[in-house]
């Protein structure tokens, strides 16, 4: 690792030799010329890579990554609540919520500590935060595969599919804590060591080595490549049963509806795959959209050097997807909405009657003890109503009720 204080030797003659068009390659040049932090910094502190956000930019980070994380907390916690969704493909869907709280969690982190750290800590923390995001972004490609794979086993393969549904929720808890395992070891070792502030002899992409960066994208890739097929292929089956219903003859006897009963729930478990598979098209989609768009800009930008705009808005860009995923999983899953929509109302009829309790009505302690809630008026009710009339005042109670036809009425609270 660099610090102030090692390698100070000083600036040799051919720095200057080179040009540069941002501050990360020539500080890392200066680095792999022996040269300390402080005189590196020194020397390319013409170049303005580090610009503080504005206010613009801070609030749009904000609210980006507070609404990531809210929304998916509310995916997680509606599939948790609700024990219709506790099936494979909600677990896959709560696996999606929690890559997708990383973004939200990386962004607000991103926007808020750049400008406490000063140094070569900032090259580190820049470092680490960008690992962070591109690693929740590539938990959410993985957890898009898993979600990719269920549907296109349930609409391929449905008898397959149903025959093994009693192992489903195992068979997705060993994919999805295998996945996990695997990405995360992989995942961070840019922050573990391999990269180029600690190793600055090798061949980089800003702070990152290529190799790195190569097989990151080429996991991407191949996640990518994944969903497409399957995604596609689950298109064209659907298509082809649509087709297929719309050239059979119609019209039924009383004979055959009998008959088409068993048919009619297996085509209505049908059109559920079919309904929660689109739902996963609409999220592979607007991922494939927003993943592409900085696969070309960021290495575009990277050359531009500082005539580039954009070198603060690829992370907001990268976790975008993050903020897509939980708004089509809650529009596109009824009884999520549901169970969300309920525990909505909960908490506002809970916040509404604390507020209601709070205003005491000033009165309420003059009023006899008797007397309050209609008992006085009940009590006198009973006392007025002739023999043999069932007793019905507010503090009748079974007992009551069965010696109403009597001579005398015992009250009993």
């Amino acid at each position: 690792m660099f610090n102030n204080s090692s390698l100070a030797s000083p600036v040799t003659g051919r720095t200057s030799a080179r040009e540069f068009n941002r501050q990360i390659p020539c500080i890392l040049w200066h680095l792999q010329n022996k040269s300390s932090y402080n005189q590196a910094e020194q020397a390319c502190s013409a170049y303005t890579d580090f610009v503080e956000f504005g206010t613009g930019l801070t609030i749009a980070f904000w609210l980006t990554g507070l609404h990531i994380i809210i929304s998916n907390a509310a995916v997680l916690w509606g599939i948790i609540r609700t024990p219709e969704l506790r099936k494979q493909i909600y677990m896959f869907m709560a696996n999606l919520a929690v890559a997708d709280m990383l973004a939200g969690i990386g962004l607000l982190v991103r926007c808020q500590a750049i400008a406490q750290v000063v140094g070569l800590s900032r090259l580190y923390f820049i470092l680490n935060i960008a690992t962070f995001i591109v690693y929740s972004q590539t938990m959410s490609a993985s957890a898009l595969c898993l979600l990719s794979l269920s549907s296109y086993v349930a609409i391929r393969h449905p008898i397959f599919f149903h025959t093994h549904a009693h192992s489903a929720k195992r068979d997705a808890g060993v994919a999805i804590v295998t996945s996990w395992l695997i990405l995360t070891l992989f995942g961070f070792t840019p922050s573990m060591g391999w990269n180029c502030l600690d190793m600055p002899d090798l061949k980089c992409l800003d702070i990152f080595p290529l190799a790195i960066v190569a097989v990151e994208f080429i996991t991407i890739l191949l996640l990518i490549c994944v969903m497409l097929f399957t995604n596609i292929s689950v298109y064209i089956a659907i298509k082809e049963r649509q087709k297929r219903r719309l050239g059979q003859p119609g019209g039924h006897n009383d004979h055959n509806a009998l008959q088409d009963q068993p048919n009619d729930a297996a085509e209505r478990k049908y059109q559920r795959s079919v309904h929660k598979a689109r739902t996963v098209m609409i999220q592979v989609v607007a991922a494939f959209i927003f993943w592409l768009l900085p696969i070309i800009l960021i290495p575009a930008c990277i050359k531009a050097g500082e005539k580039c705009g954009l070198s603060l808005l690829w992370p907001l860009l990268i976790a975008f997807n993050s903020a897509i995923n939980p708004v089509a999983s809650i529009i596109r899953t009824p009884d999520l909405r549901q169970s969300l929509r309920r525990d909505i109302t909960t908490i506002y009829q809970a916040l509404f009657t604390m507020i209601r309790g709070n205003r005491v009505n000033p009165q309420d302690e003059q009023i006899p003890l008797n007397q309050r809630s209609g008992t006085g008026a009940a009590s006198r009710s009973e006392q007025n109503m002739p023999t043999g009339q069932p007793a019905t005042g507010l503090n009748v109670t079974p007992f009551n009720q069965g010696r109403a036809n009597g001579l005398v009425i015992i009250e009993i609270d």
